[in-house]
Parts: structure tokens; sequence; C-alpha cells
């Protein structure tokens, strides 16, 4: 029997392209019914929760894919973090540019990609924003980083929505701000005073305000300095950043009020007009919070909570960082180096990782470290580990820091992760280790990383919701791995050991679909597309193989 129409019962197949629960024999019985189906498609409802404040709560099961919320930013701009040298946003449309090579903005003078950017005169963008800045009548030829600072502009959108949206600008100062913690005491409030306030005001505020005198006009009603420092709040704490050929920071209506969750049940991304859809990345029952993740997926329980606690104000207790091995993954576990000469083999763990200042215990023998001991040891190798990889290592180099932290880390630590995912990347494409030369030796070295890699992400990323790239290039690497094994023992003609070359394809085959899987939500982003790109030119040649061998694969 077929569908029948949610307003007459006549006949129907049009669905409702939201929710696919409902259909209708016409658009206009869809319009007409929808001030009561409004409340069954949206997929949640906005609840008060007594510690979490307000947060976004599941009103029905929802499969992983669905699409939970689409909407436009209230007010989007370039990163509002001070850029000391280098590439600086455009403020017109924020792709980066070098300032001191390009052109300036006729109104303002602020560096810009083209003067014919569509922004530069968009009074949703840099059109209205320029009339303010406009009011400084200096110029900068020399020290452009400190004197056009697009760190700011994203503060002036905000407060500029006073005169063109009202309504807006009220959404905005009724996100939290965490107003009580950033006290004139703190770095942050000093950093904003001297960075943002004083900036805007002695630049354009005071001049604006002299105007004001002359004509009897008031431009701007508020910009007080506790606005704008409510206003820097509310950006730190409640602002998604966009990374699209462009560095954007964008406020959303409902988007800010999901949760944090160090093991998340949605994913998002964005179009070109940095509308996000926000789909769920893991099955959610009804009651259930929807949640999304505010800090790197692949840091440790420790670091996660500091960055939390740093930027975001409060402890998370979640299933992940209550864990001391992190759900087995062990990504913050030590080797305990025991007390005798030789190691006893256990994993140094902490006993409360909600803590900070919690004990470190091996779970073999007797010996404890403070967290103190953990913090500088685990420090120490993480400085270690980025000098390195600023430095354009070599696989040599990599392998011998890989080495060195195999002493004292956990093979799985986070540290650990990070040498190892470039490790894999550099095998086969650097200078000695070009694909014919790369040892079979060294290929099943690569392919046990991809393995323990993919083996973490599954764990930490089971919905493929924060790290789809580092599981897809993963994926493809390991293909890479697997692929250059079976052509060599093919060509030379070696098919004794067919049930290993048959697993070989199959892991291979699998490797290629699963990442496509991984990857579908980010074919729009250059990474994404770049990298999906890849994996469709591998599973040609991949399927080329199979079509050319078939007869002899099935005599196997």
């Amino acid at each position: 029997m077929g569908e029948k129409c949610a307003e007459c019962g006549a006949p129907s197949e049009l669905k409702c392209s939201a929710c696919k629960l409902v259909t209708y024999c016409s658009k206009e019985h869809q319009k007409v019914n929808w001030k009561s189906h409004k409340n069954l498609c949206k997929p949640f409802e906005i609840k008060e929760d007594p510690v979490l404040g307000k947060c976004l709560v599941a009103t029905r099961d929802l499969k992983a894919g669905d699409v939970i919320l689409s909407e436009l930013p209230i007010v989007y701009g370039p990163r509002p973090h001070m850029v000391e040298e280098g590439p600086v946003p455009c403020p017109g449309c924020c792709r980066l540019i070098l300032g001191e090579n390009s052109p300036r903005c006729e109104g303002c003078d602020f560096p810009v990609c083209d003067p014919n950017c569509p922004g530069l005169k968009d009074m949703e963008k840099h059109g209205h924003e320029c009339m303010f800045l406009g009011l400084r009548d200096v110029r900068a030829i020399n020290g452009l980083h400190d004197f056009y600072r697009q760190d700011v502009l994203l503060t002036l959108r905000c407060l500029l929505l006073q005169i063109r949206h009202p309504k807006k600008f009220a959404q905005i100062m009724n996100m939290e701000s965490h107003s009580n913690k950033r006290g004139e005491d703190t770095l942050i409030y000093k950093d904003i005073e001297h960075r943002v306030v004083d900036y805007l005001h002695n630049n354009f505020f005071d001049p604006m305000r002299i105007l004001e005198g002359k004509s009897g006009r008031q431009v701007l009603k508020d910009v007080s300095k506790s606005t704008i420092h409510q206003i820097c709040g509310i950006i730190d704490v409640n602002a998604l950043e966009i990374n699209q050929e462009a560095e954007v920071t964008a406020l959303y209506p409902t988007a800010y009020l999901m949760e944090h969750n160090c093991l998340p049940n949605t994913t998002y991304n964005f179009d070109n007009s940095y509308k996000i859809t926000i789909k769920a990345a893991l099955p959610i029952q009804s009651g259930e919070h929807i949640s999304t993740m505010y800090t790197h997926c692949l840091w440790g329980t420790q670091a996660r909570r500091e960055h939390l606690r740093e930027t975001k104000y409060f402890d998370c207790h979640c299933k992940r960082c209550v864990d001391p091995t992190e759900l087995n993954t062990y990504l913050s576990a030590l080797k305990c180096l025991g007390t005798n000469e030789e190691p006893c083999g256990g994993n140094q763990l902490p006993l409360n990782p909600t803590d900070d200042n919690t004990e470190w215990s091996c779970d073999k023998c007797d010996v404890k470290l403070t967290s103190t001991e953990v913090c500088f040891l685990v420090n120490g190798i993480g400085e270690e580990v980025d000098n390195t990889q600023l430095s354009n290592p070599t696989v040599k180099e990599l392998e011998t820091l890989l080495n060195k932290m195999l002493t004292f880390l956990h093979p799985n630590h986070y540290h650990i992760y990070a040498v190892k995912h470039s490790l894999i990347q550099l095998y086969g494409y650097q200078q000695g280790y070009t694909p014919s030369q790369i040892t079979d030796d060294c290929l099943m070295r690569k392919a046990t990383m991809c393995r323990e890699i993919l083996n973490t992400n599954a764990k930490i990323d089971p919905g493929h919701a924060r790290i789809p790239l580092y599981t897809g290039v993963t994926l493809h690497e390991l293909f890479q791995a697997n692929w250059l094994v079976i052509k060599r023992k093919w060509d030379l003609g070696i098919k004794t050991k067919v049930k290993s070359m048959l697993s070989l394809l199959q892991e291979s085959q699998n490797c290629l679909i699963q990442a496509r899987e991984v990857l579908r939500n980010e074919k729009d982003t250059p990474a994404g597309g770049k990298l999906i790109n890849l994996i469709e030119t591998s599973h040609k040649e991949f399927n080329k193989f199979i079509e050319r061998n078939k007869i002899e694969l099935k005599s196997c």
C-alpha cells in the first residue's frame, strides 16, 4: 500500500526532504501541514540541564548519516587570532594573502586579495566595517601585521549587528561568555584589553565619537569595554573554526548548543556560504544528548582536559576521559622502567585520569610516578616531536626519534602516533625510500604501523566524526604498502603463498572501500577532495589488475 498525504490522506510520493518521515500529495499541502509537522520534523529539542546549561537532546531515534540541523551563521569573519608574520586573511573573502604584496581596500586601506573582491562591498561582510575602519586617517607601509589587524574584525562585525540586525546581536549576546572566569586579573583579559579593546577604541571608536558629537547623531550605541570583552568571550567559547581555502570563524544560532564529548555522536561540514550541516555520526537514541568535540581527538586525556579548561572553562568527565586506558588505546600510557635492571614490561597509567594531581601506577609492579614527573617527561618528548616535525625530517631521523620514544612511551602513545603517521606517508616517497628502493621488510613495517593507527582510530573515532582525513590517509597508505608487495611478487611469479596473496588483495580492496566511506563528508574540502581523487585512481588501477589477472586468481 502506498504512502498517504499527511494533510489529506490522498496517495502521495512527495516526502519531507528534512526528516523523510511523512509524505504529501503536493507542495501546497506540505506548506499547510508544516505547523503541525515542524515539531516532529526537527529531530532535537533545546533543554536546560542543571550541570550543562542549555543543550540539544534527540527527540527521536537517529541513524548514522541522518541530518540533525542545517543553518547559516549569524556572523562570520577572519579567525580572531593575531598574526605576527606570514599570510593574513583578506577581509572580503577570508582567503589567505601576503599583506605586504597585496593591493589595498580603497575604503580603509586594509590589504585585500583583489580590489574587486565581491566581499569588500558586501554590507554583510566587509562593506559595513570598512566605513569604520576608514575613520583612521593614517596609512602604513611597514609593520602591516600590527597596523592592519584582521584578528579584530569578527568582534567588530558582532558590534555592528546592533545597527543592521539587532535581533542577531541579541542572539549573540545571549550566548555564554564565561566573563566571570575571564576577570581583570587573568591573562586572557589583559590580552583582549590590549589586542582588541584598545586597538578598536584608539583607532576607530574614539574618532567615531568625535563625529557623533559634531553631528548630534549616535552611530553605534554600545562599544563599551565590557561589551567588547563579553563578545570576545562569546567568540572564544561558542564559535566554530572553518578551514576551506580560508581561515574563518563563525557563530551559529543553534549549533553552538552542542555539548562536548570526547566520543562525539555527530559530524558536520560547511558549504561555500559557511552553512553548517550537522549529521549523526553514530546511532543516537531518543533522549540522548547531541554532542561534538571541542578539542583534539588525537591528544591524550591530560592535554585534552587542559585545553578544554583553558578555552571552554569546563572539565570533561566523558567515557574516554575517566578510563585510564582511554578505551584500551593506551594513548597516554608510559612504559614502566621498573626498579631493577630489567623493565617489568608493564604500563604506567593514571589512577584517576580526571584528577590533575593523580599518581600514575604500573599495572604489573609497585612502581609509581607523580603527575609532575609524568608531565615533565611527556612535555619534554612533545617538544622534541614538534621540533623534529617542523624541520622537514628524513625517514631516518623520524625512525631514530621513534626508537628513542619507545623506551619511555607505550607504542600507542599519542606522541608516537604522530611520528608513525608521518612515517607511513614518507615510506616510499622520500629519497632512499622510493617505491622501487623500499625493502619488503620496510613495507611490512609500514603496513603494521598503518594497522596499529587504524585500530586506534576505530576506538577513539568510531563514527569518523573528527579525524576522517587521518583515517583516509592511513587506509590509502596501507593499500599502497600491500599493493607494492602484491605487484612485486606477481611480477616475479612468486605465487606459492596463495593464501597470503589473496589475503593481501582482500585487505587492499577493503582499504579502498572503507576510505570512500570514511571520506563521504569530506569531498567538498580541499584536502578531502584531493585524497578522494587519489583513492579513485588507486581503485581503477586495482580493478584493472584484477580484471587482467582474473583467470589466474580464480585458479588460486
